[in-house]
């Protein structure tokens, strides 16, 4: 089992925990850890196999493959040793197995500083490689209460792209807690279309 990075696991909530409900036809958990004789090869593949069944749509070793190879980098690029996603829980929105996997990580961090400044710090509203203002705004849920959801434009890793990142970010007092949910392409699309689900 990788380790958080080290500054991580001195933040992680010791308070606090996050217990999500999701719909599973449309969300595929990727757990940290898997079940004995499981690597994420395997977890993968079986995710592929099941979304493509489940589907009803048409495909073949091809279309299994592929959606395979895809879980499989998100599952790497999450939980490898190389990894600095500094999250806790993820789970991929597939609603389609047709559509590109995009992981949503959700990050569970001891409350620190004054609420409103550590909310901002989160959700990087004030990140250097921004191209232009983020949209912040107030969000609310019922068990969380108030919270920010920020949407970002930031200088992506090749020359002349642009990423795009989407926050949400809450404080519970009672457990000393703040969340994170966030997620992040260079596909503004994309990101669209998982919006009204992780709303």
């Amino acid at each position: 089992m990788t380790d958080f990075p080290a500054e991580m696991a001195q933040i992680t909530s010791r308070k606090g925990w996050a217990k999500a409900s999701y719909d599973q036809r449309i969300w595929v958990p990727c757990p940290r850890g898997l079940p004995e004789g499981w690597d994420r090869r395997r977890w993968a593949r079986e995710f592929a196999e099941a979304w493509w069944g489940l589907s009803g749509l048409p495909h073949g070793q091809h279309e299994l493959e592929k959606l395979a190879t895809l879980l499989d980098y998100v599952y790497e690029s999450t939980w490898g040793p190389e990894s600095r996603i500094p999250c806790h829980l993820v789970f991929i929105h597939l609603p389609d197995p047709r559509m590109l996997p995009l992981p949503v990580y959700l990050s569970i961090f001891a409350a620190l500083g004054r609420k409103e400044e550590q909310l901002r710090r989160l959700a990087r509203v004030d990140d250097p490689a921004l191209v232009k203002p983020p949209v912040v705004e107030e969000f609310s849920t019922p068990d969380l209460g108030p919270g920010l959801r920020v949407l970002r434009y930031v200088r992506g890793e090749d020359e002349g792209e642009v990423d795009v990142g989407l926050s949400y970010v809450w404080r519970s007092e009672e457990y000393e807690t703040d969340l994170r949910l966030f997620a992040g392409t260079f596909d503004l699309a994309r990101l669209e279309q998982a919006i009204p689900d992780t709303d």
